[in-house]
């Protein structure tokens, strides 16, 4: 059963990403964001998750940050580094944006590309960060999370580098 929470990415779309909000890691002074894994989920069960970190590159199961979904992955089709991750939480709106250098970008347009209409997730220290189906592969090299509420985003936020402040 596949289940959405709002703090998981709304939308893999490509677009290209305003730059906006708060700069977060920026590849020009040498800072970056963790590295993020993608991978094919093959099903996901709602309901409290003890699975340990997923640290194997092989298929295996992981949590979702907030540990209310179990998540059954697919083996590691690569890592993707942002160099830069922007917070915008201007009205309603609460995103999260991400821009990849060229090797990364062109990674991420690969996976996205093969994995249309398919659940990619992007996984954090081993946790699922977000899930969602790609709808068009991502080619640009950026993309941006829609959150629910501001307590998401901005958790998502920190664990990214990101100022949880506009």
């Amino acid at each position: 059963m596949r289940t959405q929470s709002s703090a998981r990415l709304a939308v893999l779309v490509s677009a290209t990403f305003v730059v906006t909000g708060c700069a977060a890691a920026d590849g020009a002074d040498g800072a970056t964001a963790p590295p993020l894994q993608l991978r094919i989920v093959t099903s996901s069960e709602p309901g409290p998750c003890t699975a340990a970190a997923l640290t194997a590159d092989g298929p295996g199961t992981a949590c979702g940050l907030d540990g209310t979904t179990t998540y059954d992955l697919a083996e590691s089709l690569g890592v993707v580094t942002p160099i830069s991750v922007t917070r915008d939480g201007q009205g309603a709106a609460q995103t999260i944006g991400v821009e990849f250098g060229e090797a990364d970008a062109s990674t991420l347009s690969e996976v996205t590309g093969d994995a249309t209409d398919e659940q990619l997730a992007l996984l954090l220290n081993g946790e699922v960060l977000t899930a969602a189906t790609v709808l068009a592969p991502i080619t640009n090299g950026a993309f941006s999370f829609g959150f629910g509420n501001a307590a998401d985003a901005d958790r998502v936020a920190a664990l990214l580098g990101a100022s949880s402040t506009s």
